[in-house]
């Protein structure tokens, strides 16, 4: 009877924790959160698609490594030694996803941030899901003056702290030919990055405002938005 109770206390909590993972991934990439209002069939196929890839490739890494640790946890007072494989074998595959799936969750994060239909406040919110991995696909369209979702790209670089984008930032801000929109996004974005690249050219930019009144009216426009 004992044992009975053991194998389904095992049974109960994997169940739980398995559902429990399923509904928090399913409600946190559901394609309703990206899609406030009304958009085409192609768009809303773009964003659904990629909500499916997202949702499916954390549930079934996140499954298969909370489940290691909860066996892991359940054999502790049986077996320490299985224990602690299966311990080292949920670290392995967590390192593995993060390594191979991470740079395919974030291309599918920007892709629901370039489709998606939000209020402007929340554009940037699929990048920080995707977390710094989404950065080096964004780096590489912030100097395309083209590119629809610019100015939120260079601003989500700075939310999410993208080191390497500081040098691509701070050519930008010092280039006059540029809106002050777009100058300030990478201003409020240097700033939060908080390297040493990013604070030279925050310097050099300090050094140009002093000089020149199209420079002040960037640090203008910010402090009218409150943006800092």
């Amino acid at each position: 009877m004992k044992k009975l109770l053991e194998i389904f206390f095992i049974v109960l909590v994997l169940l739980i924790a398995n559902i429990g993972l399923f509904l928090f991934w399913w409600i946190l990439t559901d394609p309703s959160n990206y899609l406030w209002e009304p958009v085409s069939s192609d768009r809303e196929y773009i964003v659904v698609s990629a909500c499916s890839k997202i949702f499916w490739t954390k549930y079934y890494t996140w499954t298969l490594v909370i489940n290691l640790l909860t066996f892991s946890f359940l054999f502790y007072h049986y077996n320490k030694l299985v224990s602690l494989s299966l311990t080292g074998l949920a670290s392995l595959v967590y390192l593995v996803s993060w390594l191979f799936f991470n740079p395919y969750v974030a291309k599918n994060y920007v892709i629901v941030f370039e489709s998606q239909e939000v209020s402007p406040p929340f554009i940037t919110e699929p990048i920080k899901q995707g977390g710094t991995s989404t950065g080096a696909i964004l780096l590489e369209h912030i100097a395309d003056k083209q590119y629809p979702r610019r100015y939120y790209a260079i601003k989500a670089l700075g939310e999410i702290r993208y080191a390497p984008s500081a040098e691509a930032l701070g050519k930008i801000l010092l280039n006059g030919k540029e809106t002050e929109k777009i100058r300030g996004a990478c201003y409020i974005s240097l700033k939060s990055i908080r390297s040493d690249l990013s604070a030279k050219y925050l310097l050099l930019f300090s050094q140009l405002v002093l000089k020149n009144e199209k420079d002040r009216q960037v640090i203008q426009r910010l402090e009218k938005e409150n943006a800092y």
